[in-house]
């Protein structure tokens, strides 16, 4: 019998896992998600029996299910992983102070640090029950930034897609704060190429693939047509961009500039959504590109409003998922983003009932709603519905595995699981998580990993170094009293203060 875990760590092994007597979550028609009680058998990296009292194949390693949920990994579509570092920054911060910190961080990160950052956020994710990631990576400073994040992304053992993002690098800070003014030096399209071609990123079926990350809409058209036809000549499948109607006035809709450009098509991904209209939300539809709101950040640093329950944007259920946006500043956890939507989303109406006066029989938003906006609705717009967002016969072995006789969800979980999650499960009920047929959270903690790191000549090369949770904290800690000591308050309203210059916002006004 395969040890896959022993005092939280996890021996890689492509033995047969047998899920038994679990109440499955199974998607039918419609998304709709029926509970069955059931057993699941993995075969390598997918599921290849889900059936009542399957037999226990030779060399199986069997996890007793009973009295738990076993659900489809969350599919994140929206992160910075590589964030870990900024944690309780952000908590208390506006749009713009966020923005100069992480102009702050680029001037101070290490690449080296990137390993342990997104090693952190990945681990981070698994324990919340995330299995995927689109990472909008825009941590991109150096041609060994991204090389070495990448390195971290795959030691965690999470489902990802690196979208490796042009950025904006500061040159100076005396006697003014000024970037680069090469917007897009040489390496960093040579450093992407070389990416794309290197093992295991050059291979189809790869945990851990290469997206691109792009906000440099002002660039020439022809320049961004160039990128964007050499990231696509390069196998890139999913390209992301932050999508704030609101926040530069006056601007022309992103939907409708790239549909100008001829590149509104399947595989983009448009995070946020603020002050989206009718018309992008058709624009999107028709192209089949999806919005990925994060309503906790939206809500608290102004690009909001989120838009996955707006009844005035008609159809944005069809093309809209869920992400977790920035961890630094909240929750990691995707059902907290589910709760988030949810929530204000009914408030929203139930703002409108107390205006007119009618009481209504039942509210229109339901958790179900919420939960495939996290699952399903996440792989469609990662396009991965084939491989992962629900639990099937053929599809990878991405599943979390909840509690069901925990304080928070006993009750509930045995008369509606699905509802149990969403509004009931904390992370602390995330008892087992499986990504890829590996088992990488047991009994509520994490289990080791082995280290990845990057070579020039060989690619992306797993180590001997098994690396424990406590390793990935006390370098985090060591990382973020760094950067604490070298940004000085100052330096941040300088920075904050040139940054809403060049985006035509007035200088901040204190608070009342």
């Amino acid at each position: 019998m395969s040890s896959l875990l022993r005092g939280g760590t996890a021996v890689r092994s492509k033995t047969s896992k047998l899920l038994r007597g679990g109440t499955v979550l199974i998607h039918g028609e419609k998304d709709h998600v029926s509970p069955q009680l059931a057993d699941i058998l993995i075969e390598g990296d997918r599921i290849s029996k889900i059936d009542a009292a399957i037999p226990a194949p030779t060399e199986c390693h069997i996890i007793d299910c009973t009295d738990k949920i076993i659900s489809p990994g969350f599919v994140d579509t929206h992160r910075h992983v590589w964030q870990s570092p900024l944690k309780g920054f952000f908590g208390d911060t506006a749009l713009f102070p966020y923005l100069a910190i992480v102009i702050a961080a680029g001037m101070e990160l290490k690449a080296e640090d990137m390993f342990w950052a997104n090693l952190a956020g990945s681990l981070e994710s698994i324990d919340a029950g995330t299995t995927t990631t689109l990472d909008h990576a825009h941590m991109n400073w150096s041609k060994d930034h991204s090389c070495s994040a990448i390195a971290g992304t795959i030691s965690s053992g999470i489902r990802s897609i690196f979208g490796y993002t042009p950025v904006s690098i500061v040159a100076s800070t005396k006697p003014k704060i000024e970037f680069s003014p090469e917007p897009l030096p040489s390496w960093i399209m040579e450093t992407f190429e070389r990416l794309a071609t290197s093992k295991p990123l050059n291979d189809s079926g790869s945990r851990v693939q290469l997206g691109f990350g792009f906000d440099f809409y002002h660039l020439p058209k022809e320049v961004v047509l160039g990128i964007f036809h050499k990231v696509k000549s390069l196998g890139t499948r999913i390209i992301t961009s932050h999508f704030i109607q609101n926040f530069v006035k006056d601007s022309e809709s992103l939907p409708a500039l790239l549909k100008s450009y001829g590149l509104l098509q399947k595989g983009i991904v448009l995070s946020h959504g603020g002050g989206a209209t009718s018309e992008d939300v058709k624009l999107l539809s028709d192209a089949s590109c999806f919005v990925s709101a994060t309503p906790n950040t939206e809500l608290a640093m102004a690009v909001g409003p989120p838009v996955c329950f707006r009844k005035d944007l008609t159809g944005i259920d069809r093309v809209c998922s869920l992400g977790v946006d920035c961890h630094s500043a909240t929750s990691g956890s995707m059902v907290n983003e589910m709760r988030m939507a949810l929530q204000t989303a009914r408030g929203i109406e139930s703002e409108s009932h107390i205006q007119s006066g009618i009481w209504p029989r039942e509210v229109t938003q339901k958790t179900s709603h919420a939960f495939n906006l996290g699952t399903i609705q996440g792989a469609r717009a990662l396009r991965m519905e084939h491989d992962i967002g629900s639990l099937e016969v053929g599809k990878k072995a991405d599943l979390v595995i909840f509690d069901a006789l925990s304080p928070a969800m006993i009750g509930v979980a045995q008369r509606d699981p699905v509802m149990a999650i969403v509004l009931h499960s904390t992370i602390r009920d995330v008892n087992t998580v499986l990504v890829d047929g590996e088992v990488r959270k047991e009994n509520g903690k994490l289990c080791s990993v082995k280290g990845t790191e990057w070579s020039d000549k060989s690619g992306f090369v797993e180590t001997n170094q098994d690396i424990h949770w406590h390793e990935v904290a006390d370098r985090l800690l060591a990382i973020q009293k760094r950067l604490v000591s070298k940004t000085p308050g100052p330096l941040l309203l300088q920075i904050e203060d040139h940054v809403r210059e060049l985006f035509g916002h007035k200088p901040a006004v204190s608070k009342i």
